[in-house]
């Protein structure tokens, strides 16, 4: 990559070098390939499991023992158990694959210790590559996040893949950039990387950050942030058409629509039955809320819906980030904002993850539309 003398705050901006990677369309994909997908049962994961199916792969579901598979459920895939912090389990389990999945990672904000979230960010995904070139993978996709992207000050001027976050204050994003960084680097595998951002959708079992910062708002959190709402199911598309069709060495922002904070509240008035206040609060009030969250984590060990880190990395930017790429090259569709929204609010209601006063009021907003689909379990719900 070659710096541009343009730059954003935070942001570099860098001009691609002529790419010698390929897509492999028309290769060895036209027979059918066994995929691992590390991270199998997480949100993106579990999509991805069936995406893969769908486009006529052999998927094998790489999870650690013990871990909670009900994303998995009614799927005909084979299992592997490991950990990405363990290299010989993946050794194991790539015998005899062609493609790889990397979605694995520590989804949190928070952490008393950082490590535990950087570690399998980094260390995990080196031990993932390093692994996948022993065993003779030809190519692997990479989730990262549109965090490494960066984040705009500017709404009105989205992010491309030729934006790069040099640093950051949250674990989480610190982890991803250095995670990506690695992938970026390697030049004995094929590796295509992803970028999602705002994922929300079904089968969400554990609550991921950004679904619960849904759920705050669905409460009477503010919003104030400019996004992208992403279908996950769309994400999960998109990992696949980047591993058809995707070019070694690139990355591939996956995004759906990109939304104003009063388009947002607009459509949790129309979906939802309330319509949340639109206001930036204060920086010190922010690190203060940021503070109480993260000592009831300690104290609960759940994770806090805001930290002090993120107040530092996002308060006053936004999420808003241009997909024209991976729609482009990958052929990528991603659903209308009011269509993701609406099978968000679905999901919580059904999986019991809002306060009964809260539920009621979006089942009623939403009407005959808020009925679950038919693969969705009891077992399903979050408590």
């Amino acid at each position: 990559m070659v710096e541009d003398a343009k730059s954003l705050t935070g942001i570099s901006r860098r001009r691609s070098r002529p790419s010698c990677g390929r897509s492999i369309r028309g290769s060895w994909y036209d027979d059918p390939v066994e995929a691992l997908v590390t991270g199998a049962n997480g949100h993106i994961g579990c999509h991805l499991v069936r995406a893969a199916i769908e486009a006529g792969m052999t998927p094998i579901a790489f999870v650690r023992e013990g871990a909670d598979v009900r994303g998995l459920a009614g799927l005909d895939v084979e299992t592997r158990t490991g950990d990405i912090l363990d290299p010989a389990s993946l050794e194991r389990a790539m015998a005899g694959v062609e493609l790889v999945f990397h979605a694995a990672a520590s989804h949190r904000n928070y952490a008393p210790d950082p490590q535990t979230i950087i570690e399998p960010a980094v260390t995990g995904t080196k031990n993932v590559l390093d692994a996948a070139h022993a065993a003779g993978v030809r190519r692997v996709i990479y989730t990262s996040s549109a965090a490494t992207v960066g984040f705009t000050s500017d709404p009105r001027n989205a992010l491309t893949e030729d934006d790069f976050l040099e640093t950051a204050t949250s674990p989480y994003t610190r982890a991803k950039i250095d995670a990506e960084k690695l992938a970026r680097e390697r030049t004995d595998l094929e590796v295509v990387i992803l970028n999602p951002s705002g994922v929300f959708g079904p089968l969400d079992h554990r609550l991921t950050p950004a679904t619960r910062g849904l759920v705050g708002v669905l409460h009477g959190d503010p919003m104030f942030l400019h996004l992208c709402a992403t279908d996950v199911r769309d994400v999960a598309r998109c990992h696949v058409l980047a591993a058809t069709h995707g070019v070694a060495g690139r990355r591939y922002i996956a995004t759906g629509d990109a939304l104003a904070p009063r388009q947002t509240a607009a459509l949790f008035a129309k979906l939802a039955g309330t319509k949340p206040m639109v206001f930036t609060p204060p920086r010190f009030l922010a690190r203060f809320l940021a503070g109480r969250l993260e000592k009831k984590s300690r104290a609960t060990g759940r994770d806090a819906d805001l930290t002090r880190a993120q107040v530092e990395d996002n308060l006053g930017k936004h999420l808003v980030y241009d997909s024209t790429r991976a729609r482009s090259e990958l052929g990528a569709t991603f659903r209308g904002a009011e269509d993701v929204l609406r099978d968000a609010f679905r999901w919580l209601v059904f999986a019991n993850a809002l306060k009964p006063k809260i539920a009621a009021r979006v089942a009623k907003a939403l009407g005959a539309q808020v009925a679950p689909d038919a693969s969705w379990s009891p077992s399903d719900r979050v408590v």
